[in-house]
Parts: structure tokens; C-alpha cells; sequence
């Protein structure tokens, strides 16, 4: 009888270990597991081959806001017209893209590109940067100030940080470096990649009001701008076919060759609705970034044209930020 007690108590305890195993594995999922959670977080921006590996300088404490000072930043879609008066207006070598209308300082949109006129004389002269889009567009932007940013030199796959120093200066003109806002969201990916939610942050630090809308169709994305709105989108930008030709003289595809997560903004469409106009912070080389639009100023990353379709297909997700400026 012991013998037989015995036998039955062992098959109890070993029957126990079981269970107790069973309910472990059950409980703790395995590492191949945990990794598929952590990866399947959308993220953008991991650093490319050709990126400079380097501390960023350090960012400024006390932010000023951007100087509307003597310049102005118009759009004009091909034929519109703009008063100048009193004048007298200079190209002063920049492209002729406008054609005066007749005696008057009226001046009619002819040609798409970048220039820059000097209106006014002595003191009251300014300068104005004129945008003449490929084809007839809807935009959201400012006259005040130029609030394009670009990730060149600020450190490593920073087009996220680079698309909330704009949504910052472009809601409340306020100039914070693209440093400054890597320093705040830190490295929380090994390649230095930031998700929505680090962006989402960040736009939160600084008091900039967004929402967090799905997108099912591109029309989606028109209605958002149609609203006075811009939008981060995160896009496989290999999904966007390369410029044909000059990035400086084309405005349409893609201007680089890298093909990664990346984050870029847009902030307009062309009105028969086949492309969106993009803001991408993205350099046309990392060696000095020096290619610029005909008017030798503007980088090439402002106002390009993405087709919608591409643009739409090659979404890594179809959750996006949309910014306000409330």
C-alpha cells in the first residue's frame, strides 16, 4: 500500500509541473513574439547609408519668432494676376516667370518656377518670392514667411523632427530647429526612425492642435487641405517614380534615390486632382545639398509635385497627422 501511495503521489507532483509549464508558456509570449509587437509599429526616417553621422550642434533655449521682416512669399497659379503698386518692381537677374500688365504694376503669372522681384524702392523695398506651380493648384501655405525646413545637417533621419519644426513655424511662426526637436523625442529606435506617437508628442509640447484621421481613399487627403489644413504622411518613398530629367527645372517625382521609410508633408494638389504638392525635408545629396531652383535660393525639396496615386499606394500606413492651425 505505501508503495502504491507513493507511486501515485509522484505522478501527482510530476502532473503538477506540467500544468505549471503549460500555464508559463502560455503566459509569456516568446522573443520572436515581442519582436513581431515592436516591429509592426509604423515608423519613418531610419538613417540612410548616405547620412552624416555626427552630434548635432546644440539648439538655442530661448526661440524667437520667425521675422516677418521685408519679405513676402506668394503662390500664383499660371494667368493669375498681382498688384505691385506703387512699384516700381526689378527681377534684378532672377527668372522673368511674371509678364507686366501694360504701364501698370500689375504683373500676370506666365511660366512655372521660382523668382524673386525687389518691389518698392529705399526703405519700403522688399523682396518677394513668387511660386508659379507646373499646373493650377489649390495650396495651403503663408505670405509672411518661408516655413519649409530641411533635415540636411541636423543629424540622423530627421524628416519627422523636420516636419514639426514646419507645422510649428507654419501654425504659430515660431522657429524651432529641427535639433531641437530630435533633442526633445531622443533616439527611441536603434536607426534613429521616430513613430506617429513621437511626433504626436512633440506637437503636443508645443501647442500645436492636430488630429489623427485614417485615410480610405485620396479624396481624404483633398478634403483635409480643402480645409485649410496640412498633413505627415508616411510614405515607402520608393513607391514615388524619379524626376524626369533636372530636379531644378522638373518639379514633378522624386529628386533622390534612396528608397526608405520617410516622412513628408503635404500641403496642397493640383486642381485636376493627379498630383499632391509636397513639402519633403529630404536633401538632394548628402554631401553639401547645394542644387536649387532656378531662382538659386529656393531648395529643391519645396513644392514638389507627387502623383496622387503613387503617393496614396505607397502610404506605409494610412493613418496621418493632420495639423491645424487653431
Amino acid at each position: 500500500m505505501s508503495f502504491l501511495h507513493g507511486r501515485r503521489s509522484l505522478l501527482l507532483l510530476v502532473c503538477a509541473f506540467l500544468l505549471i509549464g503549460t500555464s508559463m508558456f502560455l503566459v509569456v509570449p516568446s522573443e520572436s513574439a515581442l519582436s513581431a509587437t515592436v516591429s509592426s509599429t509604423a515608423t519613418g526616417g531610419g538613417s540612410s547609408s548616405h547620412e552624416r553621422r555626427f552630434t548635432p550642434p546644440a539648439s538655442r533655449e530661448t526661440l524667437q519668432a520667425a521675422k516677418p521682416a521685408r519679405q513676402r512669399y506668394l503662390t500664383l497659379n499660371p494667368g493669375d494676376v498681382v498688384d505691385f503698386a506703387p512699384g516700381p518692381v526689378s527681377f534684378d537677374g532672377h527668372p522673368a516667370i511674371l509678364s507686366r500688365v501694360g504701364a501698370s504694376w500689375k504683373f500676370r503669372a506666365e511660366v512655372s518656377g521660382h523668382t524673386i522681384l525687389n518691389v518698392g524702392a529705399g526703405k519700403a523695398m522688399r523682396a518677394v518670392y513668387v511660386f508659379v506651380p507646373p499646373l493650377p493648384s489649390r495650396q495651403v501655405s503663408r505670405d509672411d514667411l518661408d516655413w519649409y525646413r530641411t533635415q540636411f545637417g541636423t543629424g540622423i533621419a530627421n524628416c519627422g523632427p523636420a516636419l514639426v519644426s514646419m507645422a510649428i513655424l507654419w501654425a504659430h511662426g515660431k522657429d524651432v530647429p529641427v535639433q531641437q526637436i530630435r533633442t526633445e523625442i531622443g533616439y527611441p529606435y536603434d536607426d534613429g526612425a521616430t513613430s506617429f506617437d513621437d511626433l504626436k508628442e512633440s506637437l503636443r509640447r508645443h501647442g500645436v492642435a492636430f488630429k489623427s484621421p485614417t485615410l480610405s481613399e485620396p479624396q481624404d487627403l483633398q478634403d483635409l487641405l480643402d480645409r485649410g489644413h496640412i498633413a505627415f504622411v508616411l510614405i515607402q518613398s520608393g513607391g514615388i517614380e524619379k524626376v524626369d530629367g533636372n530636379p531644378s527645372t522638373n518639379l514633378v517625382g522624386r529628386y533622390y534615390s534612396d528608397d526608405l521609410g520617410h516622412y513628408v508633408l503635404v500641403k496642397g494638389y493640383s486642381l485636376d486632382k493627379s498630383y499632391f504638392v509636397v513639402y519633403d525635408p529630404y536633401p538632394v545629396d548628402w554631401d553639401s545639398n547645394s542644387l536649387r531652383y532656378a531662382d538659386e535660393v529656393t531648395m529643391i525639396g519645396k513644392n514638389r509635385y507627387y502623383p496622387a496615386g503613387e503617393l496614396f499606394e505607397a502610404l506605409r500606413t494610412k493613418m496621418i497627422l493632420e495639423v491645424t492651425s487653431d
